[in-house]
């Protein structure tokens, strides 16, 4: 966005290497951050709390008195805050790293599939409403999303099963309203507002994928099954 790359606004980033999204490690995310002090703080959670171990800190492993702790208590067992083992295996961090070289590539095809798509589908925005481009952004798409409008002459329920029925699989917006899902109903939570977007989303919008993998062959077929679709209703 404004020539500046996401993750790179603000003092924290985050991004997530599940197995659908733009790389992966086949699960896990990273934080990440150029400020020293919350890299402190940031490894310390991910490592059960335990005091950020760094050069140097050895010198005085054993000569050190921390809070109420017996003075000499190994620094490397003290925990600082009340964390979590959010460690990855070392295999996780091949995968990533060999990924990442082919990160601008993923990103190339992700554009395309979405404007093969988008095309396809144009002719079609009467019934099916569309993601708007910022005029200063640049993204790279996680997937095409398309909300079936009120005034359409078939719903999305409709839609969804004339594409799986073909194998071209589909997926909601994940949880849509969460306070709509059963895990979240005896939950107390303050009404901002009637959330009707929200709704919206949970009750019209469905999500077919651009992943990098979709051949030119894979893409006609998605295409021509999209177009039987509007030919059947």
């Amino acid at each position: 966005y404004q020539g500046k790359y996401t993750g790179t606004f603000g003092d924290i980033a985050t991004c997530s290497f599940y197995a659908s999204h733009h790389m992966t490690m086949g699960e896990g995310g990273a934080v990440l951050t150029s400020n020293g002090t919350l890299k402190k703080i940031i490894a310390s959670f991910r490592d059960w709390g335990r005091e950020f171990d760094e050069p140097g800190m050895q010198t005085d492993r054993f000569s050190s008195k921390v809070g109420e702790l017996p003075f000499g208590y190994d620094r490397r067992y003290i925990f600082s805050h009340i964390g979590y083992n959010l460690k990855i295996t070392d295999l996780q961090p091949a995968i990533g790293l060999a990924q990442l070289e082919k990160l601008p590539s993923f990103i190339e095809a992700r554009k395309k599939n979405f404007a093969a798509l988008k095309k396809a589908l144009e002719p079609y925005s009467g019934f099916l409403a569309f993601p708007r481009q910022e005029k200063e952004a640049d993204p790279c798409w996680f997937g095409f999303p398309m909300l079936v409008k009120q005034t359409a002459p078939f719903t999305r329920k409709e839609m969804v099963e004339f594409l799986e029925e073909r194998k071209v699989m589909t997926r909601m917006f994940l949880g849509g309203n969460l306070l709509k899902q059963p895990a979240y109903k005896d939950i107390q939570y303050r009404v901002f507002d009637s959330l009707s977007n929200t709704d919206s989303i949970m009750e019209h919008l469905l999500w077919i994928g651009v992943y990098p993998g979709i051949t030119k062959e894979k893409m006609r077929y998605m295409t021509g099954v999209l177009l039987g679709f509007f030919g059947a209703v």
